[in-house]
C-alpha cells in the first residue's frame, strides 16, 4: 500500500509540476514575474529562492500554482510591465494557456516513447468467450450474441485495425460505448463479419459487448502454500477436469468449483504428456472460491516504430485520448454514467496511478499520459479559479477593448476556488467511501 501511494504522488506530482511549468516559463518568456512556484498548496515544507521566484512543496499535496506579481487585490499594483494585469491580453491568455498545453504535449511526449521504445505486455488470446446474462452484463441478450458472435470464435479485425491479443480488442471496445463498430472473426476456418454496439456501462462508463477472453486452462502460477500449491499442481499444468466435469477453458473451471467453498474436488490434470490425479481444496477468499491458482498469459511484444512513426503514432494517440475523456464528461453532464463512480478525485488518481505503475514502466508512462489530457481538458472549462476562465476574461477585454473590473474578477475567481475546494472534499470523501467499500 505504501509503495502504491508513494508511486501515485510522484506520478501526479511529475503532472502538477508539468502544468505549472508551462505556466512559468511562458511568464517568464513574457517578462511577468513569478513571485511562487508551488507544487501542492499551503505553506511551502521545502522551499529555496531561485533568482526572483520562491520554489516550494505545499503541504497539501494536491494540485500547485504559480503566484504572479500583480494577480492578487492584496498585491500592490503599480502598472509596472512585469504584473500580470498591467500585461497585454494576449500574453496572459498565452500564460494562462501554457499550462495545459503542456500537459497535452507530455502526454503526446509519453505515448511517443511508449510507442518508439515498444513495451512488452502480458494478455491473453483474441479467442472469447460470450458472458450473458453474467453480473457484469445484465438485460437480456448481450451485444455480441445478439449480431450473432460464439464462443470461440477470434476476432481479427476491428474498425480496420488487425488484432491479435485481448489488449487491443478491449482498446477497441471501450472506448466506442454507443458507436457502431466492425469486427472480422475467424471461426471454423472462415471469415465472418459483424456489426456490433457496445453498451455503456453506467459504472466506468466504458463500452462493453459481452465477452471475456477464451483462456486455455494451463497454469501459469500457483500461489505459495495456496491451495494448488499444496495439492502438487505446478506450472504448466493443464487441468482436463474437475469433478468429472471436462474443463476447455477458463471460466468453465471457476464454474466447475463454484459453491464448493471448503470442500475437496477431484482435479485430472496433464503434466509432460502424462495424466495425473489430485484433491484440491477449495478456499473461501474474500467472498469466492479460491483454487490458488492463476491461469496461462500470453506475452505480447509492440513492434518497434522509426522515430518520425512514433511521433505521427504518438499524437494520434493523444488525440484519441482527448476525444475520448471530452465523450466520457458529456457522458457524465448527461446522466448516462453515474458521476459518484465514474469521477475521480485526487485521492483516487493516487491510488490508481500507483497500482497500475506497479505493473511495470510502460503502465506508468500511460497512466499518466491519460491523467495528463485530463489536466489539459479540464483546466481549460472556463470555470472561475480554472486556466479557462483566465482566458475568457482576456478574451473578452480584446474583443471589447474594455479592461475589466480587476476587483470583480478577484471575487468571482475567490468565488470559484472556493467551490473547486468544496468538489474537493467532497471528490475525496467519495473516494475514501469507494475504498472503504471495496
Amino acid at each position: 500500500m505504501g509503495t502504491t501511494i508513494i508511486l501515485g504522488i510522484i506520478s501526479i506530482g511529475i503532472l502538477i509540476f508539468v502544468h505549472e511549468l508551462g505556466h512559468f516559463l511562458a511568464a517568464r518568456a513574457g517578462g511577468i514575474k513569478v513571485e511562487v512556484f508551488s507544487i501542492g498548496w499551503g505553506r511551502g515544507v521545502v522551499s529555496f529562492k531561485w533568482k526572483e521566484t520562491k520554489v516550494q512543496i505545499g503541504w497539501i499535496p494536491f494540485g500547485g500554482y504559480c503566484k504572479m506579481a500583480g494577480d492578487s487585490p492584496r498585491d500592490d499594483l503599480t502598472g509596472d510591465r512585469g504584473e500580470y494585469y498591467s500585461s497585454p491580453p494576449l500574453r496572459r491568455i498565452m500564460v494562462a494557456l501554457s499550462g495545459p498545453l503542456f500537459n497535452y504535449l507530455f502526454a503526446a511526449l509519453l505515448f511517443i516513447m511508449i510507442v518508439f521504445i515498444g513495451y512488452e505486455i502480458k494478455t491473453y488470446p483474441n479467442r472469447i468467450l460470450l458472458a450473458d446474462n453474467t453480473a457484469a452484463v445484465t438485460g437480456g441478450s448481450t451485444p455480441a450474441k445478439a449480431a450473432g458472435m460464439r464462443d470461440g470464435d477470434v476476432i481479427i479485425e476491428i474498425n480496420g485495425n488487425g488484432i491479435t491479443n485481448w489488449d487491443q480488442i478491449t482498446e477497441n471496445i471501450v472506448r466506442n460505448a454507443l458507436k457502431p463498430v466492425r469486427l472480422k472473426v475467424l471461426r471454423e476456418g472462415t471469415v465472418f463479419e459483424f456489426t456490433v454496439v457496445p453498451r455503456l456501462e453506467e459504472e466506468t462508463g466504458r463500452g462493453i459487448i459481452g465477452i471475456y477472453p477464451w483462456i486455455e486452462p494451463v497454469i501459469g502460477e500457483t500461489e505459495p502454500a495456496g491451495a494448488a500449491d499444496l495439492a502438487g499442481l505446478r506450472k504448466g499444468d493443464r487441468i482436463i477436469s474437475v469433478d468429472g466435469v471436462l474443463v476447455d477453458n477458463h471460466l468453465a473451471f471457476y464454474s466447475a468449483i463454484e459453491g464448493k467453498a471448503n470442500e475437496k474436488v477431484a482435479v485430472v490434470f496433464g503434466r509432460n504428456q502424462e495424466i495425473h490425479q489430485t484433491m484440491l481444496f477449495i478456499r473461501l477468499e474474500e467472498g469466492y472460491e479460491s483454487a490458488g491458482l492463476f491461469f496461462r498469459q500470453q506475452v505480447y511484444r509492440s513492434p518497434k516504430y522509426p522515430f518520425g512513426v512514433s511521433v505521427v503514432k504518438g499524437f494520434k494517440k493523444s488525440g484519441e485520448a482527448v476525444r475520448d475523456t471530452v465523450r466520457g464528461i458529456g457522458f457524465v453532464i448527461s446522466g448516462k454514467i453515474r458521476a459518484r463512480n465514474a469521477v475521480a478525485g485526487p485521492a483516487k488518481l493516487i491510488y490508481l496511478s500507483g497500482q497500475i505503475a506497479k505493473e511495470g514502466f510502460v503502465y506508468f508512462l500511460q497512466v499518466m499520459g491519460y491523467i495528463s489530457i485530463a489536466f489539459f481538458i479540464m483546466n481549460l472549462i472556463p470555470f472561475p479559479a480554472l486556466d479557462g476562465s483566465h482566458i475568457v476574461i482576456s478574451l473578452y477585454e480584446v474583443v471589447t477593448r474594455k479592461r475589466p473590473n480587476l476587483s470583480v474578477i478577484h471575487r468571482i475567481q475567490a468565488f470559484g476556488f472556493i467551490v473547486l475546494i468544496a468538489a474537493l472534499v467532497f471528490v475525496t470523501m467519495n473516494d475514501i467511501t469507494s475504498f472503504l467499500n471495496r
